[in-house]
């Protein structure tokens, strides 16, 4: 197989004019799944969120079947594009949706993902699963050793993550001469649709069981998307982890929302946060059920997380997640990393000026030029690689472990 960093296109396109359906699109551009000119015209199909969900099935049950009549990469390569395509259409549909055999819709389209993911990567040597008994049910880990290692590295997704949209960082990083292991917890991906246990903020108790199995220490944590909260609440509990990355910064969860709402209509809805039992949530709730995308987004929240079940708990449960109270207690080496157009980024210098222990703090922003500026860098994937790999040689100083 190529290289896994020969494997990113750099740009973020203009594939639709909604902003999280492209957002999405140039994922799998820039995770290399599509070409740009295949998803200029699925953006040009996708009129809304049923388009959307029936155009990737359709897309995933064609490239399935074409993967059956080949061999090899391309097999292979056909193998990834089905299962990014049902995982895209289960990204969207709604919890508590009903398949034509009347099972959950959003767990059909997992399990239709997953079962190619899982053929897809156990195509790569030396990728290894395995499952760790945690309190009522089992984490799944999913780890590459290489030959001489250089030190150990812990990986977990964030809010509505899979491991296997992620993986490719295992794999880049165990190129680089790393033992990487990557986690589901509680609320996310095969812990949640098999389990159905949801998300608390106290990441610390599920990362210590990783932690504990496999004997690590001195290891170096990074965090995606919400695991920028998650892997420093960890960090800041268990001292095995030495050098932590937030990729990216979730400094306030909650204010980084507001704050996307404008000044004076996020004032009113902290206010209305505040005051769950006024009467103008009854008027707010039908409000936000009337569109797909909120509802959608609610009811992420309320499979996800423990006992939401309306908009307001929901927004009074993501106050939690924040790095605000944790941070002075990061004793690590860390690394932020920020994209200058993603909402969290507005407490990017908040965020290093909170680091008051760290042992040392390094930031990197990326830019729209570098086309890295939105959450994840998606757009430059092969940029972000190459900085967190960089950076973590720079503090093991190149050394190989005994790990």
């Amino acid at each position: 197989m190529n290289s896994i960093k020969n494997m990113f296109p750099v740009g973020y396109e203009a594939f639709h004019e909604n902003e999280s359906f492209n957002f999405q699109l140039n994922r799998f551009y820039s995770q290399g799944v599509f070409r740009k000119e295949e998803l200029m015209d699925i953006g040009r199909q996708i009129d809304g969120f049923e388009t959307w969900i029936s155009l990737f099935i359709k897309l995933g049950e064609e490239a399935e079947a074409e993967a059956g009549t080949n061999e090899g990469e391309e097999a292979l390569a056909l193998l990834l594009r089905a299962a990014t395509c049902f995982r895209a259409a289960q990204f969207y549909t709604i919890s508590g949706e009903k398949d034509a055999e009347g099972r959950s819709l959003k767990h059909a389209l997992y399990e239709r993902c997953r079962a190619l993911y899982d053929a897809y990567y156990g195509s790569f040597q030396g990728i290894s699963y395995v499952q760790i008994p945690f309190s009522t049910y089992m984490l799944p880990v999913w780890y590459a050793k290489a030959e001489e290692p250089r030190g150990n590295v812990l990986v977990c997704g964030g809010y509505d993550s899979i491991a296997q949209e992620f993986l490719v960082l295992l794999l880049y990083l165990q190129e680089r001469g790393y033992n990487v292991y990557f986690f589901e917890g509680p609320g996310q991906g095969e812990v949640l649709m098999r389990y159905d246990a949801r998300m608390t903020p106290e990441w610390e108790h599920c990362t210590a069981a990783v932690l504990d199995h496999f004997g690590l220490d001195d290891v170096t944590f990074i965090g995606v998307s919400l695991g920028g909260y998650l892997a420093p609440r960890a960090a800041a509990c268990d001292k095995r982890i030495t050098r932590l990355v937030m990729y990216d910064l979730i400094y306030d969860f909650y204010g980084s929302i507001i704050g996307k709402m404008g000044e004076k209509k996020g004032r009113f809805f902290d206010w209305m946060v505040s005051h769950p039992k006024n009467l103008l949530w009854h008027w707010l709730d039908r409000k936000l059920e009337e569109n797909y995308f909120t509802r959608w987004l609610l009811g992420q929240g309320y499979a996800i997380y423990e006992n939401v079940h309306t908009p307001c708990e929901y927004f009074e449960h993501i106050k939690k997640y924040n790095t605000r109270e944790i941070s002075p207690l990061l004793t690590q080496d860390v690394l932020v990393l920020a994209g200058e157009s993603d909402l969290y980024t507005r407490f990017y210098k908040e965020q290093l000026a909170a680091l008051t222990n760290a042992r040392s703090v390094t930031g990197r922003l990326f830019t729209k030029e570098e086309q890295a500026d939105h959450h994840c860098q998606i757009g430059n994937m092969g940029l972000l690689l190459e900085t967190i790999s960089g950076w973590i040689e720079e503090k093991t100083n190149g050394q190989k472990s005994g790990a």
